[in-house]
């Protein structure tokens, strides 16, 4: 893995949500501004549902009384190529604007198997999540959220609203040398924000943390942050969804060096 703050080389959005992909797109087009990297723009072409077209059981139930009917693969493969068109040209039009080099592909698997053919270390992985709670709890976005957190990349959780784009960014730290600290400093450098560090015990909840982000102030007055960086837990991404979720920042959630070693035998 690079060492040192500037450790990415790379944000990769996904680009299979389209009611969120707007806003994760130009959060993470401003990200890959900052930090002076490559946006890759993959669109996520899951190729089981034409497998599933296929098949002669497979029926779909039709809107306004349509009934059901047999999936049709050539409905659905249009479908599909409108839909990574138009998601491309968003992503194109969205890189231009903030002049961020940019790269568009379509992987025709899963998420979890592109994430894990794709994803480095050096990467970071952009989830949108859904703005309702009832699709945040989906077995699609399940899925999708477990692979990004299973991958070698960090991840970037933006939750379905966001309260603002300007402010500190915090440092969500278990100790000094805390990884977060490195890479919210150098985000600060870049974004002409101010640094928040904010401690927690290594073995604090979520709920824990959650206080600890309430309870802080940045210049006399309640913590309004534009960004929240982390470590990544054993929670497995719970914190990073719970903290977007309530207090409407994206989350950077780091490798932790300790969690690698322990996932690697090491």
């Amino acid at each position: 893995m690079p060492s040192g703050p500037q450790r990415f080389k790379r944000i990769v959005l996904g680009l299979q949500q389209p009611r969120e992909r707007d806003l994760a797109m130009r959060l993470a087009a401003d990200l890959a501004r900052l930090l002076n990297i490559e946006l890759l723009g993959m669109f996520l072409e899951d190729t089981s549902l034409q497998n599933l077209a296929g098949m002669p059981f497979a029926r779909e139930l039709r809107p306004l009384g349509g009934g059901w009917h047999p999936l049709d693969l050539g409905d659905m493969s249009r479908t599909l190529e409108f839909a990574s068109r138009s998601a491309e040209r968003m992503f194109a039009e969205t890189a231009g604007r903030l002049q961020v080099h940019c790269r568009f592909e379509i992987a025709r698997e899963p998420a979890a198997a592109a994430f894990a053919t794709l994803l480095q270390t050096s990467d970071i992985v952009v989830i949108g999540e859904p703005a309702s709670a009832a699709e945040r709890v989906t077995q699609q976005f399940t899925w999708l959220i477990q692979a990004a957190f299973r991958s070698a990349a960090a991840v970037l959780v933006v939750p379905g609203q966001v309260a603002q784009v300007s402010g500190p960014i915090v440092a969500l730290a278990t100790a000094p040398d805390d990884a977060s600290i490195a890479v919210a400093a150098n985000l600060v450098r870049a974004a002409g924000e101010d640094l928040v560090v904010v401690q927690v015990g290594k073995t604090a909840t979520d709920e824990e943390k959650m206080r600890a982000l309430a309870d802080a102030r940045h210049s006399g007055r309640p913590l309004q942050e534009r960004l929240v960086v982390t470590a990544r837990g054993a929670s497995d991404g719970r914190a990073a969804s719970l903290i977007a979720a309530e207090r409407r920042v994206p989350v950077l959630v780091l490798e932790s060096a300790e969690l690698a070693a322990a996932e690697r035998g090491g």
